[in-house]
């Protein structure tokens, strides 16, 4: 309902007046009909009141009902049937022209006259009207699926070794524009791998991830100072951003067999060790990027053995509801994570996701990467 209103609200006050006029054309012609379906006679001017009455009324319910104000169907139906009474004094006394046989054909003509001209005007008004918001929808639309496209092209599916390290990940968005992010970077003997999850969803979310992944590229092909990139990030995005728009961050990156984290408002890293075939969970308390000025972060170290693994997710994985309204939660994720966490990456990744979607509908963009040391 509230999508209904707001697309209503975004039609041009030039389109809207077309349409309302198309409802007055079209409603008064058919109170019209009716009202010349009895053998009374009937003034030039009981023709236009009858129109300019049940047209303007028409025009009213449009409105009640095209911004689902619908309490305002019973004001207009009294408004309507107080006006009529008041006017009635007013108009010409009718009188049958059952016998009056010229009479009524000249009622009859110009009556239908009248009716031909509405239903003309509101056949061409509601014409014009769909012709120009077709014209638009259909350009919306075509943006969006050109959005969806530049999306897909700047988060492809990655599947790659670099060193002793394996890497795999995939975003999939619930709309055509997706607000998540992953990627994997090697600059200067490094490699950095991080996925972000931009608040909000749609073509707004889709323009500012657009912008984090250029930014993150520039920043982490010059980067010295690894722990430096969470807060460059947020220098350049904190003050073209609004206060609701944030954007949450999972960062590791590796030189050798060193590696490190940095978190920044975002899920836990799941960590699953081998030994143990336990899945722990690395956090820290970083706030989410875009939110204040000036911010810093802290990076900490991880001691990832051979055949661990590490999965970076945003909460389009956890926050998945069943028709009971049952959240999976990250325990749930967990314990399917440890199931199969030494299956090959691309495994992992189809396994896991096809139990987000057997427990409920996705309803949130669903990014992971995974990262497993291999020797």
């Amino acid at each position: 309902m509230a999508a209904d209103l707001h697309s209503w609200k975004t039609v041009p006050f030039s389109s809207s007046v077309l349409f309302f006029a198309g409802v007055f054309c079209l409603l008064g012609a058919i109170f019209l009909v009716l009202s010349s379906a009895n053998l009374n006679s009937q003034s030039a001017g009981d023709v236009c009141l009858t129109v300019l009455i049940s047209g303007s009324f028409a025009v009213g319910w449009a409105y009640a009902g095209t911004t689902k104000t619908y309490w305002l169907f019973g004001v207009f139906l009294v408004a309507q049937i107080l006006l009529t009474r008041s006017l009635s004094p007013y108009m010409q006394p009718p009188h049958s022209l059952a016998g009056d046989a010229p009479a009524l054909q000249h009622k009859l003509s110009i009556d239908a006259s009248v009716e031909f001209v509405l239903m003309v005007a509101a056949y061409v008004f509601f014409l014009v009207f769909f012709g120009r918001e077709g014209n638009r929808f259909f350009r919306a639309q075509t943006e969006v699926r050109l959005a969806g496209e530049i999306h897909r092209t700047l988060v492809p599916q990655k599947h790659v070794t670099i060193g002793n390290f394996e890497m795999f990940g995939s975003s999939v968005p619930s709309s055509e524009v997706g607000g998540d992010l992953f990627d994997i970077v090697q600059s200067d003997g490094m490699w950095h791998a991080y996925v972000a999850d931009v608040s909000g969803h749609g073509v707004a979310a889709g323009i500012l991830m657009s912008m984090i992944k250029s930014a993150a590229a520039m920043q982490l092909t010059k980067l010295k100072k690894p722990d430096e990139l969470l807060r460059d990030l947020n220098d350049v995005l904190q003050p073209v951003t609004a206060p609701a728009n944030y954007l949450t961050f999972a960062y590791v990156n590796g030189a050798s067999d060193d590696l490190s984290f940095a978190l920044a408002g975002h899920l836990p890293i799941l960590h699953y060790q081998k030994v143990s075939k336990n899945v722990s969970e690395l956090s820290d308390s970083n706030v989410p990027i875009g939110m204040f000025k000036d911010q810093q972060f802290v990076m900490s170290k991880i001691d990832l053995p051979p055949g661990d693994l590490l999965a970076l997710i945003t909460d389009g994985f956890t926050e998945v509801f069943d028709s009971q309204e049952r959240e999976i939660g990250m325990e749930d994720f967990k314990f399917a994570l440890a199931a199969c966490a030494e299956k090959p990456l691309g495994d992992i990744y189809a396994e896991l996701r096809g139990r987000t979607l057997k427990f409920g509908k996705q309803t949130d963009d669903q990014t992971m990467l995974l990262i497993r040391r291999v020797a």
